[in-house]
């Protein structure tokens, strides 16, 4: 038995004798060693593997067929060896999420499995590619549509076949940006160009400065780079220069200006200095002596007190001489020439010009945008939830926010007559967001709804509905809102709320269900009988929780919590001096600012901090899906090698096993990279949380447990306390100091 199977092989069949599997089904030299380990696996679950335990399924077919199995689909549906690996795994996930793909014609063989993965996700989005599938569009230009379609983007009257997928995708980003597409909208330009030229709009730069079709993108980019720093890019843009030279060219332009701009003061200072050093003229050295400032911005002439006359003429042939050119005064030698020649015998007879940069485009909002939405702590130390500054209102029509554009620069000039060049000022880019409309100049942005406004990072201007109900209960029904939820009174037992944006409630909250994208805002607090729970996707902030189930994806800000189990993924605070956490359970996985955890009566409470429980599951299933694509990469590979033994190179170009086996090669390489790529962005993670600190202010009494990263300290009692996990020659352990600033 030996001499007929691979060491790959004798290895499957050993790991299901071990596994106690009837490896009779899979005992053929005809199987790889990759088919025996589909089939074991099957086996190994209690599959009916005699679907695929057939060599002439490959391991890939084998797979979905598996899979299919797994989750009780009808496998044997597309059970067909002629049915290709990609086109099984689109029936299996077209079965399993219940798409139906019997529309898309051309027989099985005649079908992509790219393309219907196109129509399944759109499909299952609630939206139809059948007939851009049928016009003869690919997946990659599907894809795009898809994305447009599924975003209500109207993509129709740009499409042309003769747009790749990229192409299109440049046209969708600049319709969502509101920027004139059809500038670029062009099938001789390549997407690389359209994408330049869509980044020049956005930038609000002048893109017919690059515009031409026989820039490459290269160039354009250059061009485009010059623009967005206020350049003078005439001098550089010419179509024989390279990217290269454009690169290099407008580098020195960029130093140049900044040179000139360091001048001025520190230079004209430095004259001054020279001029003092030459207050005394010597007998028999020239009448007129001509000083140029180190800078070239000023000329002087000094002129020998035993001179008794002096021309105009005079003057200005030294001057001439001396090759000034620009600036010239005129007037102060006629001064000279009447006998005024200043106090100490110096005149200005040239003035330089200082570059005038151009002013930075700025935007004007007609809005707040120093709104925090934070609780104000007042001078009694209570904490004002009830007038939180969250968001600023708009009516339909309203200006939100108006551009102004930059300024060109003025240039300047030595008295040598050299030009020194001004940077015009810099363009903002144009807003992205939603709910507005921009003017056809690209300068207004009006309201497109009586809602909410808000600018996000400086550069997001998102306007919003506000739904605004009295009260929310087991008797109004479910609130189910894209936009934001404004609750003037209470929610209630029973009360469900589920939004795409931001909840406001003002009045209590009691076991209800409230999950929101954005943030929850609860401007008194919660009682939530253990029924309560709220889901925020960013912050959630409220004066109390008691009883409650409270989940945010930033940040808890809260007076006090009782009983609850909060868990925010990045800091909770408690902001009240007399505020507490007494009872139940509270997670920040970056860490605490509390006032007072636990109470006298010892009631059970644990505060948690550092690297979450989920996260050492999430790191042995990096790791095992890292050791699992090697395991199968030396496996390939031994397949590869058996193989290049067994067959000439001329024969295993034309097998098909051969190839699927190096395109496997290739595809778990990738694999192996994004997983340790992922795993590296994982242990990052873990650094920071096990940064993590816990701060109290006030009593940590007696009893509460403090967990940081899975090492637990138990609190004696103390007041002031920072807790933080450390790692020394006691091992890895959680220390306790004193530091009211901490």
């Amino acid at each position: 038995m030996a001499a007929q199977y691979s060491v790959d092989q004798l290895k499957e069949i050993e790991l299901g004798k071990q596994q106690g599997l009837d490896t009779s089904v899979y005992e053929n030299p005809a199987f790889l060693a990759m088919q025996m380990q589909e089939i074991r696996l099957g086996l190994s679950k209690g599959l009916n593997v005699s679907i695929y335990a057939d060599p002439e399924f490959d391991w890939l077919q084998m797979g979905e067929l598996r899979s299919a199995l797994e989750i009780g689909l009808d496998a044997k549906k597309f059970a067909d060896k002629s049915i290709p690996h990609d086109i099984m795994r689109e029936e299996r996930k077209s079965l399993e999420q219940g798409v139906d793909l019997s529309d898309y014609k051309g027989g099985r063989r005649g079908r992509s499995a790219a393309i219907m993965r196109q129509l399944r996700k759109a499909r299952r989005e609630g939206v139809e590619l059948l007939h851009f599938v049928e016009e003869g569009y690919d997946w990659e230009q599907l894809e795009q549509i898809r994305i447009c379609l599924q975003k209500n983007i109207d993509i129709e009257p740009y499409l042309s076949l003769d747009y790749r997928g990229s192409a299109i995708d440049e046209i969708r980003q600049g319709l969502e940006d509101q920027i004139d597409v059809t500038v670029y909208t062009n099938v001789e330009y390549n997407w690389k160009q359209m994408h330049e030229i869509r980044l020049g709009l956005v930038s609000r730069v002048d893109v017919s400065k690059y515009s031409d079709k026989l820039y490459s993108s290269q160039q354009m980019r250059e061009i485009r780079l010059g623009l967005e720093a206020g350049l003078n890019v005439d001098d550089y843009r010419l179509m024989r220069f390279s990217a290269t030279d454009m690169r290099k060219k407008r580098l020195e332009l960029l130093e140049i200006i900044e040179s000139a701009q360091k001048m001025g003061e520190a230079a004209l200072s430095e004259i001054e200095g020279l001029l003092k050093q030459q207050d005394y003229i010597e007998e028999g050295i020239d009448p007129i002596m001509l000083i140029v400032s180190p800078d070239c911005m000023e000329a002087y002439v000094k002129i020998r007190e035993d001179v008794e006359e002096v021309t105009e003429q005079e003057i200005l042939k030294i001057v001439w001489e001396g090759n000034i050119r620009k600036g010239i005064d005129r007037a102060a030698m006629r001064e000279a020439e009447n006998g005024n020649r200043g106090e100490d015998g110096k005149i200005v007879v040239a003035r330089g010009e200082m570059p005038v940069n151009g002013v930075d485009g700025w935007y004007e909002y007609f809005f707040r945008t120093d709104l925090d939405g934070k609780p104000k702590i007042l001078e009694n130390g209570s904490v004002d939830y009830n007038n939180i500054e969250w968001f600023d209102t708009i009516k339909m029509g309203d200006r939100a926010a108006l551009y102004h554009p930059a300024t060109k620069g003025k240039d300047g000039f030595n008295v040598l007559g050299e030009v020194l060049p001004a940077r015009n000022g810099k363009e903002q880019p144009v807003l992205k967001g939603k709910g507005f409309i921009l003017s056809e100049d690209k300068l207004e942005y009006t309201s497109a709804v009586d809602g909410l406004v808000v600018l996000k990072n400086d550069s997001f201007l998102e306007i919003s509905d506000v739904l605004e109900v009295d009260e929310v209960n087991n008797t109004t029904g479910f609130v189910v809102f894209k936009g934001n939820v404004h609750v003037k009174g209470d929610v209630g037992v029973g009360g469900v709320i589920s939004c795409g944006g931001d909840v406001i409630i003002d009045g209590f909250v009691e076991g209800g269900n409230i999950t929101a994208e954005g943030d929850v805002l609860l401007r008194r607090g919660m009682n939530g009988g253990g029924r309560g729970v709220i889901r925020a996707g960013r912050n959630v902030t409220g004066k109390f929780f008691e009883n409650a189930n409270v989940y945010a994806g930033d940040t808890i800000t809260i007076d006090y919590s009782t009983n609850s189990e909060l868990f925010a993924e990045n800091m909770l605070e408690v902001v009240k001096r007399k505020g507490a956490i007494i009872g139940g359970k509270v997670t920040a996985l970056k860490g605490m600012k509390l006032f007072n955890v636990g109470n006298t009566m010892g009631t059970k409470t644990i505060i948690t901090a550092g690297i979450p429980k989920k996260a050492e599951q999430e790191g042995k299933e990096i790791r095992e899906k890292i050791y699992v694509a090697k395991q199968q990469l030396k496996t390939l590979r031994n397949a590869e090698s058996d193989f290049h033994n067994k067959f000439p190179m001329n024969l295993l170009a034309t097998m098909e096993v051969f190839k699927k086996i190096e395109d496997a090669i290739y595809t778990k390489e990738l694999d192996i990279e994004k997983g340790n790529k992922e795993l590296e962005e994982f242990q990052e993670r873990i650094k920071e949380f096990n940064l993590a600190k816990i701060v109290v202010k006030g009593d940590l009494h007696e009893g509460v447990d403090i967990v940081i990263s899975g090492k637990t300290w138990i609190s004696s009692g103390m007041s002031d306390v920072v807790m933080k996990l450390v790692n020394d020659e006691q091992g890895q352990h959680i220390i306790a100091y004193s530091d009211i600033d901490a």
